[in-house]
């Protein structure tokens, strides 16, 4: 059994490998031969010091018979800080392949389906995001857009201006992609083609109204089912809504539920495999990802090179 660290998935593990990954993970899934095993969480009451805050516990996992694979991941994610770890067995014979440290993993394959959705949804010519929040998986949502359009610039939009501050600088070093905080959600979104939202909101801030004809948005933030970041009425003016899993939406999404609009909402693996495709002119575009077990896969596979 092998046991890969925090550092030995960073080493070996790429982002734009595991949005191919996921790719060929979802045609699998429309196949009929992946599947994922049905997220499960608990929350509870925690007292900061200053404030109620909640933790949180989470399942899940996913099979890959063309990869020969199945993996399970949980996790525990608090104010003070998360952890998580993925365990790999073989599909066919049950037999323990390792366990990896799972926090580089889990940034990998949050940002990872978000550019998988952006590569199929945004307007091929989009050359510009606005980023809406700037915690920890805010860079990588920011590298996955990267790796599947040619970005020019970069807004960034917190609550907290020097966060936004210090990300519009590492975007700018690490990406070499120009990037710069901005002062107010309307100048984050004012015109701008792909719009993410990576934030631990509990009540909606973005009505989709106020976005740019033609917009992709990424919403893969509050993905408890009490929080939200979109306005679920406004969803209404989205041409084309996709879910990376809708059992794990109907589940967790708030913003879907209290919209209520499932007849219309599709998922990516019937975008990937062509059963849907992004409209001519669409109004808006709305990706919501709430995290499922094939994401986790997708990574798997590519630390056990692409399958056994």
């Amino acid at each position: 059994m092998r046991i890969w660290t925090e550092a030995d998935v960073r080493a070996g593990v790429g982002l734009p490998e595991v949005i191919d990954s996921l790719t060929e993970v979802l045609a699998h899934e429309a196949e009929g031969t992946a599947w994922n095993l049905d997220k499960t969480m608990a929350t509870w009451p925690l007292r900061d010091g200053t404030a109620d805050a909640t933790g949180s516990a989470h399942a899940l996992g996913a099979v890959d018979l063309v990869s020969d694979l199945a993996v399970f991941k949980t996790w525990v994610n608090t104010p003070a800080g998360a952890s998580a770890v993925l365990t790999l067995f073989g599909a066919s014979d049950g037999r323990t392949l390792g366990v990896a440290e799972a926090g580089a993993a889990g940034s990998l394959r949050t940002s990872a389906i978000s550019g998988v959705a952006t590569r199929l949804l945004a307007d091929p010519a989009a050359d510009e995001v606005a980023v809406l929040g700037a915690g920890r998986q805010a860079f990588m949502q920011v590298a996955a857009i990267a790796a599947v359009r040619p970005l020019r610039r970069v807004r960034v939009w917190n609550r907290t201006v020097a966060k936004a501050e210090d990300l519009a600088e590492r975007i700018r070093t690490e990406l070499g992609v120009d990037a710069h905080a901005v002062s107010s959600l309307g100048d984050a979104i004012q015109d701008c083609p792909i719009v993410t939202l990576v934030t631990r909101a509990a009540e909606p801030f973005l009505d989709l109204s106020d976005l740019a004809d033609g917009a992709h948005v990424n919403a893969v933030g509050a993905i408890l089912p009490t929080h939200a970041e979109l306005v679920p009425g406004s969803l209404a003016v989205s041409s084309l809504t996709v879910v990376d899993s809708e059992p794990n939406a109907r589940r967790a999404s708030r913003e879907l539920r209290e919209f209520d609009g499932w007849a219309g909402v599709r998922t990516l693996g019937e975008v990937v495999t062509g059963k849907i495709a992004r409209p001519a002119r669409p109004r808006l575009t709305v990706f919501k990802g709430l995290g499922m077990g094939l994401s986790d896969l997708a990574v798997a596979r590519v630390l056990v090179g692409g399958g056994r």
